[in-house]
């Protein structure tokens, strides 16, 4: 068993969707990019401190901010890769753990909750 297993890990390393989301997720971390990121963490933890304390007007300026920078993040095209590779490798390890389970148990359902 530990045989086969270590068969489909390495199967899985050879995938070219894994190959292609290492890579978008390589590229990630270049200092503009970073910085794009952090700018978006801070802005978001400001936010949250911040949103008990302040008026109206203020919350609204920094919501104004916090779109533009999820904008600017959502339009990276560094990031955009990202996040469609790791989707594209997500699909393929639950096609893998459902052909893994199949037939294990009727009890057991690997079915994605769609919202």
């Amino acid at each position: 068993m530990e045989e086969i297993i270590n068969e489909l890990i390495d199967a899985i390393l050879k995938d070219e969707k894994f190959k292609a989301y290492q890579q978008a997720q390589e590229a990630l971390y270049d200092e503009k990019t970073l910085a794009l990121l952090s700018r978006q963490k801070t802005m978001q933890e400001d936010y949250l401190r911040l949103k008990n304390y302040l008026d109206e007007s203020s919350l609204s300026q920094m919501k104004d901010e916090l779109r533009e920078i999820k904008k600017e993040v959502l339009d990276n095209p560094k990031i955009k890769s990202y996040y469609q590779t790791y989707h594209e490798l997500n699909d393929l390890l639950e096609n893998v753990t459902k052909t893994v389970f199949q037939g294990i148990s009727e009890d057991i359902t690997l079915e994605r909750f769609q919202l």
